[in-house]
């Protein structure tokens, strides 16, 4: 896509939601985090590996649009829908892979706001996401063609008690990307089974400490 539509967004406005959730503004600006007025959201630029604008996901503030149509959806700007196939690129990448060439790890989250909270915590980046709660063949090879020896999994604490049914899907889960890469990568978890965040959290969703508290299995 043309990246001048970027230019077109608004950056003056505070994002009070986001800032009082740990990230900082200058994170914000340096991800060209923005708000687009004219669908209430607030505006994530998708770059791939070699920063070229992909696509632009928008957080919708709106709960009655949040609930009908989903918090997180492609922008449409002038009839056009900046979408692109999440499965196909790893958000942050084009920031982090400098990063993860010389600690040969990457730390995969779900959403794009880990990894600004992973940024706002600490100045060595090594966090992606995948948008969502998979991983495909794709998204690894990105991972590998930039040298990882081990690739961290840090998804949400999908699951209120230990062995009830959502636990035992995101294990399943978590166990079938293990199979499915060992062979070709060192595969571990952050995950909270000690459940010291909240239902759905991400890792780093309760600050730089409660992260570094949760499990590396």
């Amino acid at each position: 896509y043309d990246k001048v539509i970027l230019d077109r967004l608004e950056y003056w406005v505070r994002l009070e939601p986001w800032l009082n959730e740990n990230i900082s503004q200058d994170v914000l600006d340096y991800n060209k985090i923005g708000f687009y007025p004219g669908g209430n959201q607030i505006t994530i630029p998708h770059f791939d590996a070699d920063g070229r604008f992909i696509g632009l996901r928008g957080r919708t503030l709106g709960e009655e649009d949040a609930q009908r149509y989903g918090k997180y959806r492609p922008v449409i700007i002038n009839k056009l829908l900046y979408t692109h196939p999440l499965g196909m690129n790893l958000y942050n990448l084009n920031h982090s892979k400098e990063y993860i060439k010389i600690m040969k790890k990457a730390i995969v989250f779900e959403s794009e706001k880990s990894c600004l909270k992973y940024q706002s915590y600490f100045n060595f980046d090594i966090s992606v996401a995948c948008c969502g709660s998979s991983l495909t063949n794709y998204q690894i090879q990105l991972l590998l063609d930039c040298g990882v020896e081990e690739i961290i999994i840090a998804f949400d604490r999908q699951f209120q008690e230990i062995g009830d049914d959502e636990f035992k899907k995101l294990t399943k889960n978590l166990t079938k990307i293990h199979e499915k890469y060992k062979n070709y990568v060192k595969i571990s978890f952050i995950f909270d089974k000690d459940m010291i965040t909240p239902y759905k959290s991400s890792p780093t969703d309760n600050g730089k400490d409660i992260f570094r508290n949760c499990i590396c299995l």
